[in-house]
């Protein structure tokens, strides 16, 4: 019995992906944002393992995958923020991540505190050379599994939202 294998060049897979903006722009969008959020789960084990280990975890507790609101399609993924006393929402992020400075403004001038250095833990995963490969390895994944498997591709093209064609 002879065995046939077909392999297709990446240039008609790109030829496919164009087809299909021209065709169904909302479902390319949909394609590309289930994309960028596999994506952008990869960055998620890392970055928890890169976290700073504080008394009760909130901070490595808070990081979430969720879609970017600006220039869709797009994945952020990160620690969340939360209001004073939310539980695993630690307000106290920014101060972790961008560090303070030793100064500090009041009524009566600036007074000298403390300073806490940068622990830029997101920006080292995000920067990290294996880490955008295995985010770059999922990225083109979903859009293969779209075109190999039947039912994934039925649930992209099955939503439809706003004005259709």
């Amino acid at each position: 019995m002879q065995s046939l294998d077909i392999k297709i060049d990446k240039n008609y897979r790109a030829l496919e992906l164009g087809f299909l903006e021209g065709g169904n722009p909302s479902a390319y969008k949909r394609l590309l944002s289930f994309a960028s959020l596999n994506a952008a789960r990869t960055m998620s084990k890392p970055m928890k393992a890169e976290a700073p280990k504080g008394k009760t975890g909130n901070l490595i507790k808070s990081i979430r995958v969720k879609s970017g609101r600006y220039s869709r399609p797009s994945a952020v993924v990160g620690p969340l923020f939360g209001a004073k006393g939310s539980p695993n929402r630690p307000y106290y992020r920014h101060f972790v991540t961008s560090g303070v400075s030793g100064v500090r403004q009041t009524k009566s001038g600036p007074k000298a505190v403390k300073p806490i250095p940068a622990n830029p833990f997101v920006m080292r995963v995000a920067n990290a050379p294996a880490n955008q490969q295995r985010a770059l390895e999922a990225f083109y994944k979903t859009i293969e599994a779209f075109y190999n498997d039947q039912v994934f591709r039925g649930r992209i093209l099955r939503f439809k939202r706003g004005n259709q064609r």
